[in-house]
């Protein structure tokens, strides 16, 4: 087994284009090993001056960086013990915490190795302290040069591509019944198969899935699958979906307390997913997400998943209001919050006259960045359920 310092620097040695992630998060004087402190101040070194970033490049420079001690097939090592780069940001947080908490430790030590009397003791702490409060504040708040901004890829980050990339945050709401949640169960599913959500016979990259499902019970679950298995054909789709798809109906829970937190996070070090599907949102907390004050720390605890590099797909409940027109509105019920927090806000809606066999992708915030949602979708009798009707229905 890594550390945590390893395990950053093997990130980046599997994907030189994370090294900017990092950096937002850990500095060299952060890690603990001198060595990794040089190695990790040289990749940026590297990337900055747009040099290519990996363990043959890295090695090559070892000894002009003045570090010993690590040999290449350490390296490879490294990099054969990390799942995946896309979650390099936590372990470098993880880094700079671990540095925190060794500064504080050594300021312990210092006071009780020089037993000053009472008010000395006071007046050292406080220094100490503000001086350790002033490096994490630096490292938080340290402005990006324009090498930094260079370092940073231009490149979408497809987990599916057109549609999702790493980071991507979709809130889904609609009518009760009408099917966002087999909208939802469609996007990781077929993202765990390696088929195109809304096309079952276009092939893509497997994507590795985990559901978080605070309502739907395990038989629910259960038949669903089956249903969706069946649809698109057991040898085509099942080796995948079972080495790349987890889910986890459970009770109500608060994600807002350390606990329920730490419990999510242990499953995403478990399955290290690339989508996660959560939900419904109103039952994330104990409370109901009334105001600004209900809504921030359960965005807040959703956006430490995200942080780790995967993208998050959660199940929201619309109001009971209509826009005027007698249309239900499919904003989120709650805070207004929620309305400025995902990349993309969508409600399922059923096209009029239609029996309920075509909805529509309604809008209730605008898209962060243009993609290529579809506009139209129809109820298909085989197949993936939700489909593009044949005469069209991208929204470009």
């Amino acid at each position: 087994m890594i550390t945590l310092e390893q395990t950053v620097i093997g990130a980046l040695l599997l994907d030189g284009n994370m090294v900017a992630e990092a950096m937002k998060h850990v500095e060299p004087d952060d890690f603990h090993d001198g060595r990794l402190a040089a190695i990790f101040d040289g990749i940026r070194g590297m990337r900055a001056r747009g040099e290519g970033v990996d363990v043959i490049t890295v090695s090559m420079k070892l000894r002009e960086w003045g570090v010993r001690g690590v040999e290449p097939h350490e390296l490879h090592a490294w990099i054969s013990e990390v799942p995946t780069a896309a979650n390099v940001g936590y372990y470098a947080e993880q880094v700079a915490t671990a540095s925190m908490t060794r500064g504080v430790e050594l300021l312990a030590r210092s006071l009780l190795d020089a037993a000053p009397s009472p008010g000395d003791a006071i007046r050292m702490g406080l220094q100490g302290l503000s001086t350790l409060q002033a490096r994490q504040a630096a490292d938080e708040g340290r402005l990006m040069t324009l090498d930094d901004l260079l370092a940073v890829p231009i490149t979408h980050d497809w987990l599916i591509e057109g549609l999702i990339e790493r980071k991507d945050r979709l809130m889904l709401t609609g009518q009760e019944g009408f099917g966002k949640s087999a909208l939802l169960r469609q996007l990781v599913f077929t993202a765990a198969a390696g088929i195109h959500p809304f096309r079952d016979f276009q092939s893509m990259q497997p994507r590795r899935v985990l559901v978080i499902d605070a309502e739907n019970t395990e038989r629910q679950w259960s038949r669903n699958l089956r249903t969706l298995i069946e649809r698109l054909g057991v040898a085509e789709v099942a080796p995948s979906v079972r080495e790349h798809f987890r889910a986890k109906p459970m009770r109500r829970m608060d994600i807002t307390k350390p606990k329920d937190l730490a419990l999510l996070h242990k499953y995403c070090d478990e399955h290290n997913p690339d989508l996660v599907m959560i939900g419904p949102l109103y039952r994330l907390t104990q409370g109901a997400i009334t105001n600004d004050d209900d809504a921030a720390p359960v965005l807040a605890a959703l956006d430490t998943l995200r942080d780790r590099g995967l993208a998050l797909l959660i199940e929201a409940h619309a109001g009971k209001s209509d826009n005027g027109r007698g249309e239900r509105n499919l904003a989120p019920r709650g805070s207004s919050a929620l309305l400025g927090w995902p990349e993309f806000g969508m409600g399922l809606a059923p096209v009029p006259k239609t029996d309920g066999k075509q909805a529509q992708l309604v809008r209730w915030r605008g898209d962060r960045e243009e993609r290529l949602w579809p506009h139209r979708l129809v109820k298909a009798a085989t197949g993936l359920q939700w489909q593009i009707p044949d005469e069209g229905g991208w929204n470009r």
